[in-house]
């Protein structure tokens, strides 16, 4: 029997400002080879199962692509699993002989309800040829009892593409190249990666994150209600309350143990944007009375935002057209359809910057929630941009909501590229949004792995689990017990017993005072 995984291999490609490319080849010795290599000062560095690949140029270069070739032994794998590079990503385990399903809709509505913007559509190449799947940040080949994980030791630098090829028994891996060019002297590390020989998924998991260093943050898992799928967008302060004391009488006859009660306000006080600016109709008070209520009853207070994007409607699409992001030819930087359409802001513009900072400081102090669900967050880093990589935004981007938040605040991250989550977040969601049906209408199901679905969130639920309590909390989405969605009892069961097991955040959006003795008994057993 074989390794599953051997000696990386890698490549750099380079070049001199005003010059050809050159290439430069790196064996597992160390050996270097190709043209002008020493002007790059390329360097190899192997410390026990972790692998640096390192640059100290003569001259200022411009990296073009850094890339490293794993023989892997795939005809023998039982299992293949790469992480799916935005939290609603699909991330399962596959036969290495699977091929990657994406859209199978015309191109026409993909571009009309901007279908490719959550994913990594825009900037990796399909190819869904058998034996030719691709991830991010990290994955791992299982056989029997044994797990060989390769995994980037950090995505603050760039983000890491992994490619299977099933054909040469190899893994790819690639990793973003630094956005601007490396200067003459300076030090630079290209590519970090770990390899990891473990005997189950939850032991190489725990061992690569830490060599990155990566742990969970100190958090309480939570059990509450969120207004999404109980409401959706039509939210007042009214409705609330209302369910806001549903959920406090409900839980106060439980016996919760370690988790927090929490009751998060979803999407719909606002236009996405204008988050200084409630609906005065719908939120007379604003929203303080809404946490501060939740705090009299004994509930953490959670609100949803979306800091990086502003739909078309919003004052702040009319008022900054200035802070918007704008890709190389000009064009606004589009990130989905929902709402009026939501275009990305540009999170190097120091006043936006200041924008967002004041709406972190805003919703966590003068208003008084303790749980920022940030979501869509993935805006941040859609394209380079301001000297900076995918990876640097994003860790840039994430950095300043906490930087901005009161001290104590607790995150749970959402529509989140997850390697660039790990250790950053208390919680995080780890697979799409469930449905109010199992797995949607038959035409949506060619709409992309980041697509609304129960089947596919559950899955998630199941083959992120690994990561719970190691790099995060997992946020597994909501579960149903209510009648009105259209779930067997057996499905129902099912979810609520994966959140409850798997996760750090169980919710719910019905209305609690609603459940009969047979739905709250349910959910006594999941409390454990």
């Amino acid at each position: 029997m074989t390794a599953l995984l051997g000696e990386p291999t890698f490549c750099v490609c380079w070049h001199v400002a005003s010059d050809q490319g050159r290439v430069a080849h790196v064996q597992p010795s160390g050996l270097v080879t190709g043209a002008d290599a020493a002007t790059l000062g390329i360097s190899l560095v192997r410390d026990g199962e972790c692998w640096r690949l390192c640059a100290e140029p003569r001259r200022e270069v411009v990296i073009d692509a850094v890339e490293a070739t794993l023989p892997a032994a795939l005809g023998e794998a039982t299992a293949l699993y790469l992480n799916g590079y935005n939290s609603w990503t699909d991330s399962v385990e596959r036969s290495p002989r699977d091929r990657m399903r994406n859209f199978s809709v015309p191109r026409v509505a993909i571009r009309h309800w901007v279908l490719d913007a959550s994913g990594d559509y825009r900037f990796v190449e399909e190819d869904e040829r058998p034996g030719h799947q691709h991830g991010f940040t990290y994955g791992y080949l299982r056989r029997d009892g044994e797990v060989a994980l390769v995994g980037s030791l950090g995505e603050d630098t760039g983000m890491t593409l992994i490619r299977e090829d099933l054909p040469a028994e190899a893994l790819l891996v690639s990793k973003e190249p630094p956005a601007a060019p490396v200067a003459a002297g300076v030090r630079r590390c290209l590519l970090g990666l770990a390899i990891v020989c473990a005997g189950s998924v939850g032991e190489a998991v725990e061992r690569w994150l830490a060599l990155c260093g990566v742990c969970a943050l100190p958090c309480s898992p939570l059990v509450g209600y969120t207004s999404w799928y109980r409401h959706y967008t039509d939210i007042s302060e009214q409705c609330l309350l209302h369910d806001l004391n549903a959920l406090a009488d409900c839980l106060g006859s439980f016996e919760l143990g370690e988790r927090r009660p929490t009751f998060q306000v979803d999407d719909g006080y606002t236009r996405v944007g204008d988050w200084l600016h409630p609906d005065g109709e719908k939120f007379p008070h604003g929203l303080s009375p809404v946490a501060a209520a939740a705090r009299e009853r004994g509930l953490m207070p959670g609100i949803w935002v979306a800091p990086f994007v502003c739909e078309r409607k919003s004052q702040l699409f009319s008022a900054h057209p200035d802070w918007l992001l704008h890709d190389e030819k000009g064009e606004l930087v589009v990130t989905g359809s929902h709402w009026s359409g939501h275009v990305a802001l540009d999170t190097r513009n120091p006043e936006v910057r200041d924008y967002v900072a004041r709406v972190m400081a805003t919703l966590t102090g003068e208003w008084g929630f303790s749980l920022l669900k940030c979501d869509f967050l993935y805006a941040a880093c859609m394209v380079p941009h301001g000297g900076m990589n995918r990876g640097q935004l994003m860790a840039d981007a994430l950095d300043l909501l906490r930087q901005s938040a009161v001290s104590g605040t607790w995150f749970d991250l959402c529509g989140v590229p997850v390697g660039s989550a790990l250790g950053r977040t208390e919680f995080c969601r780890i697979g799409c949004d469930v449905g109010l049906d199992w797995d949607g209408p038959a035409y949506m199901r060619g709409t992309g792995r980041e697509r609304v679905s129960t089947k596919n969130s559950l899955a998630n639920t199941r083959g992120r689990a690994h990561l719970d309590g190691r790099a995060f909390r997992c946020d597994p989405d909501v579960f149903f017990l209510r009648p009105d969605v259209r779930l067997t009892d057996e499905q129902r069961s099912e979810l609520l017993e994966a959140d409850s097991t798997l996760g750090g955040v169980l919710f719910t959006s019905d209305d609690m005072s609603l459940w009969d003795t047979d739905q709250r008994a349910l959910f006594s057993r999941a409390l454990g």
